[in-house]
């Protein structure tokens, strides 16, 4: 007496429900039919897209149907989409390292690392926060860049850049820019990240006391505040226009 022998769990889908009629399966690429009866493993009634578990025997007829869990479905393509970032970061990881070694070897390590910070302060740090009444909002420099004190939107919802904003994200990139530049004068350029960070500054410091200046003339607490992260910026700036004193580097 031969005994069949239960092959490897195939992924499938429903595509049809059983009715007056056999259910469908799509199954490695083709609709195949199947029936309740003796095949269905689950507790839960079948619907048409349910994602289920299908062993066959190996005369290919199907010997066992079971539902597989949303919770693991959902896991396993999350483990698809991470394997994939990971595989698309390693390439260009691969593809950028020439680039970063140049750049490394141009600037220096600790000038590609001031640059580097400085665009991660100036973008994603917090610089200083407003309190709004209900809460604390908290800005980044270029989100304060564009803040008006004296109009409530857009101390809530953000402001605009206007040509200014614009021009100090242009200064703050002028240092890569310095490394592959064979001209004397090129090293000047690292000194444009701390003068768009001190015009910046004075600038936020004038809009806010426009704003919050006859507050502290009457006693009432400023609602602004600079955060004490503010100091990666000014530091990271600071370092990029030393370079401007320095004897440029052979290219």
């Amino acid at each position: 007496m031969s005994v069949a022998i239960i092959s490897p769990r195939v992924r499938s889908k429903i595509v049809k429900i059983p009715d007056t009629s056999p259910g469908l399966l799509f199954l490695n690429g083709q609709q195949k039919q199947f029936t309740l009866e003796g095949v269905w493993k689950s507790p839960v009634a079948p619907a048409a897209n349910m994602t289920v578990d299908v062993d066959l025997d190996d005369a290919g007829s199907i010997a066992a149907i079971t539902v597989v869990d949303t919770k693991e479905v959902a896991g396993q393509k999350v483990n698809q989409v991470l394997q994939q970032l990971k595989a698309h970061a390693i390439r260009i990881g691969k593809m950028s390292l020439p680039a970063l070694r140049s750049l490394t070897s141009s600037m220096g390590p600790v000038m590609l690392g001031a640059a580097v910070l400085l665009w991660i302060s100036w973008f994603f740090f917090t610089a200083g926060t407003v309190d709004v009444g209900g809460g604390q909002v908290s800005y980044s420099f270029w989100g304060l860049l564009g803040v008006d004190f004296n109009n409530p939107e857009t101390l809530e919802n953000g402001g605009s850049h206007g040509f200014f904003s614009l021009l100090s994200v242009l200064c703050i990139a002028l240092p890569f820019a310095a490394a592959f530049l064979r001209g004397t004068w090129a090293k000047y350029l690292n000194a444009a990240p701390f003068l768009a960070f001190l015009i910046g500054f004075i600038g936020i410091v004038m809009n806010e006391h426009k704003a919050f200046g006859d507050l502290s003339k009457m006693g009432a607490p400023n609602p602004f505040s600079w955060s004490f992260i503010l100091v990666f910026l000014v530091l990271s700036s600071i370092v990029l226009g030393l370079g401007a004193l320095k004897k440029p580097s052979a290219h």
